[in-house]
């Protein structure tokens, strides 16, 4: 019982740390903790015989701690975790007992209190690798953008994954641990921290330390789904777009998510295949795609997705006014930026029928979702013009109501499908009242689309 008492365990408890936990969350969450826990489990099972480590200064001290590591319950585990911190505070050990708190709040979905932790954690104990993995691993899982401390999370959050980096380039190998064992712990804990760091920039539209950091992440861990999901996000928000890097990248997430049944994979393959769609023009070769990235993890060297042919002409004065747009504001430089000089702050208005209804950001204001376009209107989920409106009628609106609308063009997202802004929006009464009816409105719709003030010519080569 003595060895085992004084063995250091540095290395190895988080694995008991993570697998803990594990069992309580998303399935989606589950494949880099374990991976983690394994390969620190496997290094830190042979740590034994190091020269040093921390050690237990009493078997109180030890039996405390073991009580902890075993509780079950999240609530009862961290009561545990505050009394060890306090009558132990010179352990050894503090950093994992507030690993463990780190944890058992994350089981919790308490974000606020993980953060709080996290924060006294670093102070108490700067140098523990395992606090500083257990919080760079649960804050992207956590992290609520809309939260009004979210800058201060998010700085908090990258100093604890930089940290972490540099602990881990310190790291020794284990007396009796074997190459592979380390390697495994090191690039395990690694990939957690790239991809942290990684999580923070692409919430600060830091793309290209995005994209450095998810690659490092990927790297390490080439079997993330969530690494290659938002690596394809930091390529596809870059400016100019990465379409095929992003392309690529997301259809290995949606590959991935779906060898793993993760809960999230419906979403992340509509989401890839909205964004093929997109570039592409069509479905066509998506799942081409998607097979070659679920067999590698980067993509060929000449690998290209073709980008959509410019709109045939239908006749309809306001779909082709709304496809020509699309055309130029996709087609990127001064093609691009001339087209909106013309269209930013116009007035666009025109029949449709509703997508969807969601509360705008400020009380009593409603953002219409509305499809146009015949591609919209055959795909769930996917819509033309969002309309931002304060009118009191729009909560009436359902989905396939037919409605007509004015607004001012404010602004315009090209991913993963094409949407025009309105500002200042207008749902014509007699539709409203319809809706609220649960009548048809009677009067055809009449476009209105801005006259552009000069001609916008596609720049060559693109």
């Amino acid at each position: 019982m003595r060895k085992r008492l004084i063995a250091p365990v540095s290395l190895g408890v988080a694995a008991s740390l993570i697998l803990g936990v594990v069992a309580a969350l998303p399935a989606a969450a589950r494949p880099a903790l374990i991976q983690a826990a394994g390969a620190a489990q496997a290094a830190g099972a042979q740590q034994a015989g190091a020269a040093k480590g921390p050690q237990w200064k009493s078997r109180d001290e030890y039996d405390a701690f073991q009580a902890m590591s075993k509780e079950t319950d999240p609530h009862k585990k961290i009561t545990l975790a505050q009394g060890f911190i306090q009558k132990y505070a010179t352990s050894d050990y503090k950093g994992e007992a507030y690993a463990l708190m780190i944890q058992s709040y994350a089981q919790t979905n308490d974000f606020a209190k993980m953060m709080q932790t996290a924060a006294e954690g670093a102070k108490a104990a700067p140098d523990s690798l395992d606090m500083n993995t257990a919080v760079s691993y649960f804050f992207p899982l956590l992290y609520k953008g809309d939260d009004p401390n979210k800058d201060a999370d998010l700085a908090a959050a990258d100093s604890y994954a930089k940290n972490g980096l540099a602990l881990v380039e310190k790291l020794q190998k284990p007396a009796g641990a074997t190459d592979e064992q380390f390697n495994q712990s090191v690039k395990a804990r690694r990939a957690i921290f790239n991809s942290a760091i990684g999580f923070v920039a692409l919430q600060k539209k830091d793309n290209a330390t995005a994209i450095t950091a998810l690659n490092a992440a990927k790297g390490d861990n080439p079997s993330d789904t969530y690494t290659f999901y938002r690596l394809g996000l930091a390529y596809l928000y870059s400016t100019p777009p990465d379409f095929d890097h992003a392309i690529w990248n997301l259809a290995r997430a949606a590959s991935l998510a779906k060898a793993a049944k993760t809960p999230d994979s419906a979403a992340i393959e509509k989401y890839y295949s909205q964004v093929y769609a997109s570039r592409h023009g069509s479905d066509a070769g998506g799942s081409d795609v998607e097979a070659q990235a679920a067999a590698a993890v980067e993509p060929p060297a000449d690998f290209k997705v073709a980008a959509a042919p410019k709109h045939a002409a239908t006749g309809n004065q306001f779909i082709d006014a709304f496809y020509s747009y699309e055309d130029n504001l996709k087609a990127g430089g001064d093609t691009e930026k001339q087209q909106w000089d013309q269209l930013k702050g116009q007035p666009f208005g025109g029949p449709g029928y509703v997508d969807s209804v969601v509360p705008g950001p400020d009380p009593g204001t409603y953002v219409v979702h509305i499809d146009i376009t015949d591609d919209s209107k055959a795909k769930d989920g996917v819509h033309d013009i969002e309309l931002k409106d304060t009118q009191a009628g729009c909560k009436d609106l359902s989905k396939g109501d037919p409605v007509r609308f004015q607004g001012t063009v404010s602004a315009y997202t090209n991913t993963p499908s094409f949407v025009l802004t309105l500002d200042n929006g207008k749902i014509n009464d007699d539709d409203l009242a319809a809706a609220a009816a649960n009548k048809k409105p009677e009067k055809p719709a009449k476009p209105t689309h801005p006259t552009p003030r000069r001609p916008v010519h596609r720049t060559q080569g693109r």
